[in-house]
């Protein structure tokens, strides 16, 4: 298994044309050689590298590349040039590996921003890196009196380029290196919970981070557990909200007295892996740095029907690192991925200047203001990414207590005016309408039409169960689990969407 702790370096497989040699190979030879950062495989193609390559030599290569992919498992791959990117996209494609292509001279650049922002650090020629999306690197890359200062650099930026799309960025960099950090965290009547929190992370504390704890008005012992944790560790700070007033708002509470720049934010209830907080603070060591990392996290299986939920309702850290097209596309069209630009509040980190781009945290929004909080940040043009090597475990909270989340989760999508989320929730409510009126009165080709609908709303939840401790009982309980969450949510927007009727109605009368 290839290591994936916070600061292990990048596996990448640098896949080559064949009987080509240059300035140009040479270029991204030395910089995958000149960083420490990178653990490089060379594989040099046969037939498909050279111009008149029958189809059976690119079939050929395809297949040798999948083997070698299969067999390496690198965490990402790097096609050097066309030829190198027309094998490696196929091979690619059927083992699920992610791929950055780069491309020289006056060719232009791949079809992906971050493949354009690697061949800006590879390109030959001073006009494609001034004109190729990202930051240009160097006035002469490629050059023979490039500076080893300069090829640091220059390696070190297409490091992070591969790390970002392999979902680690900050791969291969000391943590030590990365900025200290101040974790916020909300507590809400979760005193039981307190001790464990500080037992986890304060192992986790460098010497000038910090942990601050926020009592949002707890009835219960909270707020006194939190103190006692603060009266006994100088790296803990706790803070008392009088009256309850949301995650959001006790978030900003401890954004106000966090002293320093780069702030972590989880939840009471998580269980985080020995790396978390460096994960989450390493790729702010890349350069240039992001303004938001969201942490790709797990949930919790205790049980059969947590696995349901788990597969089905969830996005899969598995599925970042390895996805097929078609899963892709799944979990896009599904909503069902990690994206940086929609990440949850319990794991995810935040530059201060970002912050205060964007006015703090949401208190106006009792749900998803996690989402509104990131959408604004990306709006602005700020970088967000996410990373896959900060672990972290979050308890689902049974099947009442998952319901009443995803009623919140759908009002919140209807406060917040989410479109994305909102023309997900319109399309399921018409979904099971017109599925529940086509099986109760249409006919037979009615019938087909809708069971295969299901089936592809339904695959690959059914796939993924296939991993879990006990497969045929997960597979059975995903449908009835994906449909109970599903209602949920509609169920939270059909309240906002009454009440606003009902408000405009009595504002009539």
């Amino acid at each position: 298994m290839p290591d994936r702790r916070p600061g292990a370096p990048l596996r990448v497989l640098v896949v080559m044309p064949s009987a080509i040699s240059g300035r140009d190979v040479d270029w991204v030879l030395r910089l995958v050689a000149a960083t420490d950062r990178l653990e490089p495989t060379v594989h040099t193609l046969g037939t498909a590298g050279r111009r008149n390559g029958s189809a059976a030599g690119v079939l050929s290569d395809v297949l040798r590349l999948r083997a070698e992919l299969r067999a390496r498992d690198p965490d990402v791959v790097l096609a050097n040039g066309s030829a190198a990117g027309a094998a490696v996209l196929p091979a690619a494609t059927l083992t699920g590996h992610r791929v950055v292509r780069v491309d020289h001279g006056s060719g232009s650049p791949g079809p992906r921003w971050l493949s354009r922002r690697a061949s800006a650090v590879v390109s030959t020629s001073p006009a494609d890196v001034s004109t190729a999306e990202g930051p240009s690197l160097l006035s002469r890359p490629g050059s023979d009196d490039v500076s080893a200062a300069e090829l640091r650099e220059a390696a070190h930026r297409l490091a992070g380029v591969l790390a970002e799309a392999a979902g680690r960025p900050g791969a291969g960099i000391d943590p030590t290196q990365a900025p200290p950090m101040s974790v916020v965290v909300p507590v809400w009547r979760e005193g039981a919970l307190v001790d464990d929190l500080v037992d986890a992370l304060l192992p986790q504390l460098r010497p000038e981070d910090e942990l601050v704890m926020v009592d949002d008005g707890s009835p219960d012992d909270t707020a006194e557990r939190a103190e006692r944790a603060a009266a006994h560790h100088p790296q803990v700070r706790a803070l008392r909200q009088e009256k309850n007033s949301g995650a959001a708002a006790a978030r900003n509470a401890g954004v106000a007295v966090a002293r320093h720049a780069h702030l972590a934010f989880t939840d009471a209830g998580c269980h985080w892996g020995d790396g978390w907080l460096d994960g989450m603070r390493t790729p702010f060591a890349e350069s240039p740095s992001p303004d938001l990392v969201a942490g790709a996290y797990r949930v919790s299986r205790r049980s059969v029907l947590e696995a349901a939920s788990a597969v089905g309702c969830y996005p899969d850290v598995a599925e970042v690192r390895r996805s097929g097209p078609l899963t892709t596309a799944w979990s896009v069209l599904f909503g069902r991925r990690f994206d940086p630009t929609r990440p949850a509040g319990r794991s995810i980190s935040v530059t201060r200047r970002a912050l205060d781009a964007v006015g703090g945290w949401p208190e106006d929004v009792r749900a998803h203001e996690d989402l509104d909080l990131s959408r604004s940040i990306a709006e602005r043009g700020l970088r967000c990414v996410l990373t896959t090597d900060a672990d972290l475990v979050w308890d689902q909270a049974g099947v009442r207590g998952t319901l009443r989340m995803y009623v919140r989760y759908g009002r919140g999508d209807a406060e917040a005016t989410d479109r994305q989320a909102l023309v997900r929730d319109v399309a399921r409510a018409v979904a099971y309408l017109v599925g529940g009126l086509g099986l109760a009165v249409g006919g037979p080709r009615v019938r087909a039409v809708l069971v295969l609908g299901a089936a592809g709303y339904l695959w690959v939840p059914l796939a993924r169960a296939r991993r879990e401790e006990r497969p045929f009982a997960t597979a059975a309980l995903v449908p009835p689990v994906i449909v109970l969450k599903d209602l949920a949510k509609v169920w939270g927007v059909l309240e906002v969407v009454r009440g606003r009727v009902g408000g405009r109605s009595r504002a009539h009368s």
